[in-house]
């Protein structure tokens, strides 16, 4: 990239991932990628719906997260993506003095909760087998079910995390596997900062940075291919 270049990035509101007060683990991450760089990263929050359709109006240079998402609805060949941020699952999560529930089948008749947004990844998943009710936070979602307003939650690891101690899951039997990364339009100024930013991440986990940083959030994974 040329020297003090800049870069849109559109990002959606992810628990303890992105915040808008900057303090989510993976802008903390990004800051630390970005020192060497000398280019500056403009980010701009909104609801997921939103910050997908500034990147697919291509109102921004990049967008946060929703990779698998963009990939669907825009093809692979328009976006370049960055080494991943963090890995994340979802899982079915019932109060922690119920069973784990081990398949969507097992959810048919009852209501299931997920973050709002988060149908945007679970769309392919649960079709055909039921309707979600979305709710606005993990929090909120959790006292739902405590209160027994919904039976069920579909949340994603690590978001939900902080909230583990009441909840049962089977690890074993993530619903979906993933990655979160900059994803961005395939032009060359994007092409040079992508690859930059995913060098520096790279090391940062091979320094064990990554791990320092998520702390209890941190979701161990393999270099992708």
């Amino acid at each position: 990239m040329h020297a003090g270049q800049s870069v849109t990035v559109a990002a959606p509101n992810l628990a303890n991932l992105i915040e808008p007060d900057g303090s989510g683990i993976y802008q903390r991450l990004m800051a630390r990628a970005l020192e060497p760089l000398d280019v500056k990263v403009e980010p701009v929050f909104y609801p997921y719906r939103r910050a997908l359709r500034m990147f697919e109006e291509s109102r921004v240079d990049c967008l946060l997260s929703l990779t698998d998402v963009v990939r669907r609805r825009i093809g692979s060949d328009a976006i370049v993506y960055s080494y991943p941020l963090g890995r994340f699952s979802f899982h079915i999560f019932t109060l922690a003095e119920d069973p784990p529930i081990e398949s969507l089948e097992a959810l048919e008749g009852r209501v299931v909760g997920s973050i709002k947004g988060h149908e945007l990844y679970l769309g392919p998943t649960i079709k055909g087998h039921m309707a979600l009710e979305s709710v606005p936070s993990e929090a909120q979602a959790v006292q739902m079910l405590k209160m027994g307003r919904l039976d069920a939650l579909i949340a994603a690891l690590p978001d939900i995390r902080p909230h583990l101690d009441g909840l049962s899951y089977d690890p074993d039997r993530p619903l979906l596997e993933s990655y979160d990364r900059i994803n961005c339009h395939d032009t060359a100024k994007n092409r040079a900062f992508i690859q930059a930013l995913s060098r520096e991440l790279r090391g940062l986990k091979e320094k064990g940075v990554y791990q320092e940083v998520m702390g209890s959030l941190y979701m161990p994974f393999k270099d992708p291919h």
